[in-house]
């Protein structure tokens, strides 16, 4: 099945694709209670924004978009003590809810390590809000450890 998902850079010019992923995400996040994305701070400006010091991908398959991620290679912001320059930082991270339980949000994190890696990269850092039990719980599942505190 997934021998023909197609994942690739994404530029500025597919900002609407981009923008409807993570809007989904953020309204499904919302009806769950999931305080982590909220709708309202996602438009079209603000994901153009984002294009600037990050890698947007979209993920395709059978034609349709069905994920979309960001690497960025520098994120003290976030990670202040435990940034360094050994590692790439994911930052959203969104499987269409119409693609959930297919296996892509696994095949996503394989890619993106193997991604990180190739560019001489030791750690993959994933940005998370504590409260974020689904997604913690999706990533512990793959493997990745909680490193920050949960506060």
């Amino acid at each position: 099945m997934l021998k023909d998902l197609e994942i690739f850079e994404a530029s500025p010019a597919q900002v609407e694709e981009v923008l409807a992923i993570w809007l989904e995400a953020a309204y499904w996040m919302q009806s769950k209670g999931i305080d982590q994305w909220r709708p309202e701070h996602f438009n079209r400006d603000v994901v153009l924004d984002y294009f600037t010091n990050r890698h947007i991908f979209l993920a395709k398959y059978n034609n349709e978009y069905v994920g979309s991620f960001a690497l960025q290679w520098s994120d003290p912001s976030v990670w202040g003590d435990l940034h360094n320059e050994e590692s790439g930082y994911l930052h959203r991270f969104a499987v269409r809810r119409t693609q959930a339980g297919r296996g892509f949000g696994g095949y996503f994190l394989a890619w993106i390590e193997d991604y990180v890696k190739s560019k001489d990269k030791k750690f993959l850092r994933l940005d998370c809000m504590a409260a974020n039990e689904v997604l913690n719980t999706f990533y512990c599942s793959h493997d990745f450890l909680i490193k920050a505190p949960l506060t």
